[in-house]
């Protein structure tokens, strides 16, 4: 009996050394990821004073602030940033109140009249209802995200359930959304946590609770110019035909798994139907790293400069321009 404990010790050791190593390799390959100038695209100029007319300032993954010296538009509005285990396993997460805040007060998000959550998984959706709440702003989406604002105590008048295709007027900005679909990352060529938010979504929560909803394709049109965001790299055919854009904000995670000829369709029914002149690359960014610091995934997670070789290619044979917003500063988008 003795022995038998003694190689079962021996066992247990070379499982946990095993593991060990395992975890050690796995760290290793999570902090060997490209630096950011490897994209290559070169960096937007920042507005300077006086700002142009019209600018966005991106604040990480998808969330941009329109602003025309008047009226804010903001698109998701997540600062709360994730760990990578608080991703993987199924723990409750909730809202960093502190960093949306600071967030609110350092960027000025004074005016902002509406807050469009591009779709409402986690990454997108997870602050709606606290930065609906710390401001007057109106939110525009599905009935998922009708259900993130009602978990966390929106008023009734502060949120409106949009149909395909419908629009809003805040002050010179017109807001359409319009259906579109999730880059296919999951089984079956369904994105994670696929389905929509049926009820209530009170925090704390799982992060599979935030479930994916109607995505959207956002022309956001202003006197001085329009724009397309499209909040994921995913697209429906035909479903922009007859839109039109100055400038267009695409979506690059997930772009590499789906592969080169998937990009090329999704260049195509983007940018390619809006006739976007101006491009500028969102959803690059590692959002498991802290709010404010800009940084790429693991070539292991997503390899981005690879998908960032593909858009250049298709870039050069339209004859667009592609460029990286600086995080967190305003650049004039329509000149």
């Amino acid at each position: 009996m003795t022995r038998y404990f003694r190689r079962l010790g021996v066992l247990a050791g070379a499982c946990l050394a095993l593991f060990a190593l395992a975890a050690a390799g796995l760290a290793q390959k999570w902090q060997d990821r490209p630096q950011v100038s490897a994209l290559g695209w070169p960096v937007a100029t920042a507005a300077g004073a006086p700002a142009g007319p019209v600018t966005v300032t991106w604040l990480g993954i998808t969330t941009l602030l329109f602003d025309d010296g008047v009226t804010q538009i903001l698109t998701d509005g997540t600062f709360t940033r994730l760990g990578p285990l608080d991703i993987l396993s199924r723990r409750p997460v909730w809202s960093d109140a502190a960093e949306v805040n600071d967030a609110i007060a350092r960027y000025r998000l004074n005016r902002v009249a509406a807050i469009i959550p591009l779709h409402t998984h986690f990454d997108h959706a997870m602050d709606l209802a606290l930065v609906a709440n710390r401001t007057t702003a109106i939110v525009l989406g599905s009935e998922s995200a009708a259900n993130i604002a009602r978990g966390g105590q929106v008023p009734v008048a502060q949120y409106q359930i949009l149909a395909d295709g419908e629009s809003r007027q805040f002050g010179d900005f017109t807001i359409t959304l319009i259906e579109s679909a999730h880059v296919p990352l999951g089984p079956g060529d369904q994105p994670w946590f696929a389905g929509r938010i049926e009820e209530s979504l009170e925090q704390p929560a799982r992060v599979s609770d935030w479930k994916a909803g109607v995505c959207w394709s956002v022309l956001i049109a202003h006197p001085e110019g329009s724009a397309l965001v499209q909040g994921s790299a995913g697209y429906l055919a035909g479903k922009l035909e007859g839109a039109t854009a100055d400038v267009a904000f695409v979506s690059v995670a997930g772009l590499a798994a789906a592969g080169r000829d998937y990009t090329r369709a999704f260049w195509s029914e983007t940018v390619g139907r809006t006739g976007a002149r101006r491009v500028f690359p969102i959803h690059f960014d590692d959002y498991t790293r802290p709010f404010g610091e800009l940084s790429l995934f693991p070539g292991m997670v997503d390899d981005v400069t690879q998908s960032a070789r593909w858009l250049d290619a298709l870039a050069a044979a339209d004859s667009v321009t592609i460029e990286r917003l600086p995080l967190g500063r305003p650049v004039a988008i329509f000149r």
